[in-house]
């Protein structure tokens, strides 16, 4: 009889373990959701904040270009657009942003003008490339890129007997560039090369004079042959910026010289890019919205992209 209850008490007392050990594991397993919840939602929020705070830089900007495009005769440097906005305390972090001046870059869709290769703004390109120790003979696969036939810009150009070689196989893009980042579709380009030259280029609709205010001294040079680093340091630190004319820029001692000609330079800019960072918390973001300026002064969205801390 005490052996038989002996057993009846085991067995209850497993039992009772038992059913605790699966209401802990319940309990937990509630626990672990229920903070998975919190954490899903904390940031949904942070990422919806994030957003906001995004489009109020953009917002920014454009005020910032529109006040700056009132009777605007040129665009410098040292105009109130390329003060940036420094770094800025928010509910829960940070946020900072600035505006880059595209048009001190070079369009790589002036390669074509009216359909043709535009044999000027293919040698500043060329020129370019050299001064970045890059291989000018790229310029021709970029040509051939954008170009709308399927005729080798010979002996370095490509078309889509070249890509359709390769694994995975694609075909030229026969169109004008819509992202700087399709250079790594490009025949040749890796994404050392792609990393160099990037500073340098940008893409926008339809032809886009360089602006010789903003233009950095590694740009200037790429304007005529034969220009030193040094040469090109005096142009970009030329007395006469910002300058309103182009045929004052012509005529300063820093450029006159250099055989430099008037073709496709500007003063005035409608192309800007918009660069910032958005942390709060564990959300950390980056953004670059270009932007267009129009000749009433007008500013209109181009396109957005988001990056992270490690984004080329």
């Amino acid at each position: 009889m005490m052996a038989k209850f002996r057993i009846q008490r085991g067995v209850a007392l497993i039992t009772v373990m038992l059913v605790l050990a699966i209401a802990t594991v319940a309990v937990v397993s509630m626990s672990t959701a229920r903070q998975m919840d919190i954490r899903r939602t904390e940031n949904q929020l942070r990422t919806t904040q994030a957003w906001e705070y995004l489009y109020g830089l953009e917002s920014w900007a454009t005020n910032s270009l529109q006040a700056d495009g009132k009777d605007n005769k040129s665009d410098g440097l040292n105009d109130g657009w390329a003060k940036p906005l420094s770094e800025t305390k928010v509910a829960e972090g940070t946020i900072r942003a600035g505006i880059k001046d595209l048009q001190g870059r070079i369009n790589l869709n002036n390669l074509l003008v009216e359909g043709k290769a535009s044999e000027e703004d293919l040698k500043r390109l060329k020129r370019l490339l050299v001064n970045l120790k890059m291989k000018a003979e790229l310029a021709d696969a970029m040509l051939d890129w954008i170009d709308s036939d399927m005729e080798i810009t010979y002996p370095h150009g490509a078309e889509d007997e070249t890509y359709t070689r390769l694994k995975p196989a694609y075909r030229s893009g026969n169109r004008p560039f819509a992202d700087v980042s399709e250079l790594l579709l490009v025949q040749g380009i890796t994404r050392e090369e792609y990393q160099t030259i990037r500073p340098y280029v940008y893409v926008a609709d339809g032809y886009a004079p360089l602006n010789i205010n903003t233009a950095s001294a590694t740009v200037l040079r790429c304007l005529a042959d034969d220009i030193s680093a040094d040469q090109a340091e005096s142009m970009f630190r030329a007395r006469g910026k910002p300058f309103e004319k182009i045929a004052d820029f012509l005529k300063d001692e820093a450029v006159s010289d250099t055989g430099i000609g008037k073709y496709g330079l500007g003063v005035i800019s409608n192309h800007f890019l918009v660069t910032g960072q958005i942390e709060m918390g564990k959300t950390r973001w980056m953004f670059e919205s270009q932007m267009r300026r129009g000749a009433e002064g007008q500013v209109r969205l181009v396109k957005r992209q988001r990056g992270s801390f490690v984004h080329g």
